[in-house]
């Protein structure tokens, strides 16, 4: 289409193309012009000896003029040339050309003068001048008699139109515009080639785009290079997983919400409708039921909006001086009571110090991490919390042994009800507590990672920066998330077997 990028691209091209073409053939034409006129000059200049000497032959032979001039003329036919014979007035008394409109003219030409330097290896002379309204230049050989010598005989002088010398550039044109077609064809096809590897990546784009706008989310384009157009096509194909996996999360949400609210409602539905029969027994025990099924329900949509607010930057960070061991030691404190009933141990080696954060958020992310590892710990394992300082902040890692998570579910343990053992997640945990781990621990400017293997066992670590994010993104976690990306830290782990860590509810 004429209207397309590669048809303007290619114009342009097109343009600096031939606009190249032209100046570099005015450059060279320029450059060119008078050594043209000088090489036609000697070419000219040349024959005038051997015409000069011939006539000379043909005088001293006796013969007359008019047989002179008979050869003369299938001598300018034959080199496109007009030839004049002077007497020795410099009167013209032959000439070649048909008209002869010089014959019986006086030539004051610079001819009638001797060489002013004899002894110059000159073997022509030439003058422009106008003879009979006609614009000429005239050649006489270096060694011809002038006006002043006593020899008898005529002169003789070729003339030639002044456009055949000045304009013998005029020959390099046929040249110049066959060169100029050979390297314009040149031009085209890589100009061509390159305005298609320029715009063939823009066009996938725009298919892959207006295919998105329809619905069709998986879309990737073929990355050839480095260079600003490989640049837009990764930047492309990482949008559209990201927005594909933005659209699976949603889906996926969508399903997780409507399974963890179906069997509360379906128990809230069934013990009210037999309330209202007046079947089921005492209606006291049933209202509990439907209070506690109410209460899930309620945690649930809780959890929920908190996490919404963390991602959409509404939650508010208080940044203040905070010790870091402090808020574990008390968050351990907390857990002692259900480590002691699931017959697990707590150990800690703390050495974090004092980083800025909001003190309040950070006891809810270790207090996650902590239940999800004592839940999952098998009974008469430990579960070891450390903290240690590392460059740029803390590294906060808790740790507890036995089967590791599957390496295809690790990819997962931070999604929104991702649970790797539904049936060991009863009660009140619905898969939101890492969720909210990573959303927190990024609307700090850090981290959460997770290493988990047989030998090692299952390790979270969190780092939190020692400063906060700059002032007015501090408490949005998407932009935080963007320098937490860049953060790898690998954890410490402890040699110790024993129970897996998955998320909690």
């Amino acid at each position: 289409m004429l209207g397309s990028f590669r048809a303007r691209l290619l114009s342009g091209f097109a343009i600096v193309i031939a606009l190249t073409l032209f100046l570099s053939a005015s450059a060279f034409i320029l450059l060119l012009r008078e050594q043209q006129a000088d090489a036609a000059e000697a070419r000219i200049g040349m024959l005038v000896g051997p015409i000069t000497e011939q006539v000379r032959t043909r005088e001293s032979q006796g013969w007359p003029q008019e047989l002179i001039r008979v050869e003369l003329l299938a001598v300018a036919e034959l080199y496109d040339l007009r030839v004049l014979l002077l007497d020795r007035a410099a009167r013209v008394v032959l000439d070649t050309d048909p008209q002869q409109p010089a014959l019986g003219q006086v030539l004051a030409t610079a001819f009638t003068e001797p060489v002013a330097n004899p002894g110059m290896m000159e073997t022509f002379r030439t003058q422009r001048v106008s003879v009979a309204a006609a614009d000429l230049y005239l050649f006489m050989a270096s060694d011809a008699p002038s006006a002043r010598d006593d020899l008898s005989g005529v002169r003789v002088v070729v003339a030639v139109p002044a456009g055949d010398v000045r304009g013998a550039w005029a020959e390099l044109l046929p040249r110049l515009g066959m060169a100029g077609l050979g390297a314009g064809i040149v031009a085209v096809v890589f100009a061509t080639l390159f305005a298609a590897r320029i715009t063939t990546p823009i066009a996938q784009v725009t298919r892959a785009s207006q295919a998105m706008a329809q619905g069709d989310l998986d879309q990737r384009i073929e990355v050839d290079g480095t260079d600003e157009v490989g640049r837009l096509a990764s930047a492309f194909n990482l949008m559209s997983a990201r927005i594909s996996r933005s659209d699976q999360s949603m889906r996926d949400l969508l399903a997780n919400v409507s399974h963890e609210l179906k069997t509360p409602l379906t128990s809230i539905q069934g013990f009210s409708q037999a309330i209202v029969d007046g079947i089921g027994g005492d209606p006291k025990d049933a209202a509990e039921l439907i209070h506690e099924e109410a209460e899930r329900i309620r945690v649930l949509v809780d959890d929920l909006l908190y996490l919404s607010e963390i991602e959409s930057g509404t939650v508010r960070l208080d940044f203040e001086a905070v010790d870091v061991d402090a808020v574990l030691e008390g968050t351990l404190r907390r857990f002692r009571f259900l480590a002691e009933e699931r017959e697990v141990a707590l150990d800690s080696l703390l050495a974090g110090g004092t980083i800025r954060a909001d003190g309040r958020r950070l006891e809810q992310v270790f207090a996650n991490l902590l239940d999800n590892a004592i839940r999952f710990a098998p009974t008469g394992t430990p579960v070891r919390v450390t903290a240690k300082q590392v460059a740029d902040g803390v590294l906060v890692e808790v740790h507890n042994g036995g089967e590791p998570i599957p390496p295809d579910a690790l990819a997962r343990v931070f999604d929104r009800f991702y649970q790797v053992d539904r049936a060991r997640s009863s009660g009140p945990h619905r898969g939101l507590g890492l969720s909210i781990v990573q959303e927190l621990a990024q609307a700090h400017g850090g981290s959460v990672s997770v290493d988990s293997t047989a030998e090692r066992g299952t390790t979270f670590s969190v780092f939190l920066p020692g400063t906060p994010p700059p002032a007015g993104s501090a408490s949005t976690a998407s932009a935080a998330a963007t320098s937490a990306a860049t953060m790898t830290h690998t954890p410490t782990h402890a040699p110790d077997a024993g129970g897996r860590m998955e998320r909690p509810g």
